[in-house]
């Protein structure tokens, strides 16, 4: 399963990032390490214009009520038709989801998404 990362602050993924690689998820981020975003780059490609493109996004965030610049990848991959999926880190539940998005992403504690990719992956052996 590949995912597509994002997050709210710099950095704020990372816990999210290697529990999902852990499970065997192939996780890439929406930006460099520079904080740019990965299409924007000098040679860069967004994950989603590639062949083998992401089949879940997540979003990494708090309980700010409005998306940062960092998690403008929430909105490429609605328009791209990949599932989106809002988190947190830390064990502080689940996210607030943005206006206007309330019903074109899942809201989900990490333990949950976690649970699911390691279902997903399970069943495509």
């Amino acid at each position: 399963m590949r995912i597509l990362l994002t997050e709210a602050g710099f950095d704020e993924s990372r816990e999210v990032a290697a529990a999902l690689r852990d499970l065997g998820c192939r996780v890439s981020s929406c930006h460099v390490r520079s904080g740019v975003c990965r299409a924007l780059a000098s040679g860069g490609t967004c994950p989603l214009d590639e062949e083998d493109r992401p089949d879940l996004a997540v979003d990494v965030r708090g309980t700010e009520a409005g998306l940062t610049a960092r998690e403008f990848g929430v909105v490429c991959a609605l328009r791209a038709r990949v599932p989106v999926v809002m988190t947190t880190t830390g064990g502080t539940g689940v996210p607030v989801v943005p206006p206007g998005f309330e019903h074109r992403v899942t809201a989900s504690p990490p333990e949950d998404l976690f649970d699911a990719c390691g279902a997903f992956l399970r069943n495509r052996v």
